[in-house]
């Protein structure tokens, strides 16, 4: 009896140990966007987009969204650079924010194909991520956006 306890705590104090090893991410921020922005990761000059346009974009439920920030190029003939952080109402619309961003980035690769080759390493190089009830999407330039992005955790 005493054996199987020792197992039990050993046991216990070995998944707290690890616990404390395993970096938590924590949620995105409205605020991660314009540091990504200044991380000067983007190409080119970027423009806030406002209101229906982000869900009509996204395929997002106006009611799931509780807060946003989303830039785009300037010049989207030639750039496909965007980053976008939204913030949903729970972890559920999250996962299916995820899903939409992944959709978008496909959709824009096959736009881009046509009329904008140049964008493709971009986009091919896409960063979406999702923490918690939190998603991000950024496409900017591949040398400089992933330790851009990796800074923000």
């Amino acid at each position: 009896m005493k054996t199987g306890r020792i197992i039990a705590a050993l046991l216990l104090l070995a998944l707290l140990l690890a616990a404390c090893g395993a970096e938590a991410k924590r949620p995105y921020t409205t605020a991660d966007a314009q540091t990504l922005l200044d991380a000067g990761a983007f190409n080119g000059e970027m423009q806030r987009v406002e209101g229906a346009f982000v869900t009509m974009v996204y395929g997002i439920d106006q009611g799931s969204l509780t807060d946003y920030v989303c830039y785009q190029a300037m010049d989207t003939a030639v750039s496909a650079d965007e980053v976008t952080v939204l913030i949903l109402a729970d972890e559920d619309a999250a996962k299916a924010a995820e899903a939409a961003c992944r959709e978008r980035v496909e959709s824009q690769i096959e736009n881009c194909r046509s009329y904008a080759p140049a964008a493709l390493p971009d986009l091919e190089a896409a960063v979406i991520d999702r923490v918690g009830n939190t998603v991000l999407l950024a496409v900017g330039d591949p040398e400089r956006l992933p330790e851009a992005v990796k800074g923000l955790k």
